[in-house]
């Protein structure tokens, strides 16, 4: 069990199976909002799920919205009639149509279990983290703002402005000289001529 982590333990009891190939899905979820409505303008929310990489054979799930997040795992297996046996854990954030904005995320995670006699015993946990990278337009399957449009900082941005400035000036600047000089040369060549004339 990770740290700052609360456990659930849940336990199903008798359930009438039709047949021992059927199998039973727990549908756990978890949502995770942002109530200051004047900072959802420069929000993102993302969501991720896969396999842990700790090597306990489990299941993560994260929901992220700015800088705070909600981590759930997700054991691949259970206590099934007194004995360990292996469950599968799955997304099903398509199929139930989950509701996910800029500022407000949801995930749901369905726990597969084989058919069994008596009782079975899941025990997931969560945590509620505070990352120190908030979610943006870079992260996994990330929703942002419309105010949010690039992965570009407000400071590359205006770099890019002026730099954009700073070329189109010297362009500008090159033009205005070459017609400056031109028009010189033009003026020099016919004051030569003149003088040219006023010898014979």
């Amino acid at each position: 069990m990770n740290p700052s982590s609360i456990k659930s333990t849940i336990k199903i009891t008798k359930y009438p199976f039709k047949s021992s190939l059927n199998t039973l899905q727990l549908v756990m979820s978890a949502s995770l909002s942002k109530t200051n409505s004047v900072d959802n303008d420069d929000t993102c929310s993302s969501k991720q799920f896969g396999n842990t990489t700790n090597g306990d054979d489990s299941n993560f799930s994260k929901i992220q919205v700015g800088d705070h997040s909600v981590y759930g795992r997700f054991i691949k297996r259970a206590i099934i009639d007194s004995k360990v046996q292996s469950i599968e854990n799955i997304q099903l954030d398509q199929s139930m149509n989950s509701i996910s904005n800029s500022y407000s995320t949801q995930s749901f995670i369905g726990i597969t279990i084989p058919q069994y006699l008596n009782f079975t015993i899941i025990d997931p946990d969560f945590s509620i983290l505070i990352d120190q990278t908030a979610a943006s337009i870079d992260s996994n399957n990330s929703i942002c703002s419309n105010n949010i449009s690039s992965s570009l900082s407000k400071g590359q941005i205006a770099g890019i402005v002026i730099g954009g400035v700073a070329f189109l000036a010297v362009i500008v600047t090159c033009i205005v000289y070459y017609f400056y000089k031109k028009k010189k040369s033009a003026m020099f060549k016919k004051k030569v001529e003149k003088k040219l004339k006023g010898l014979y």
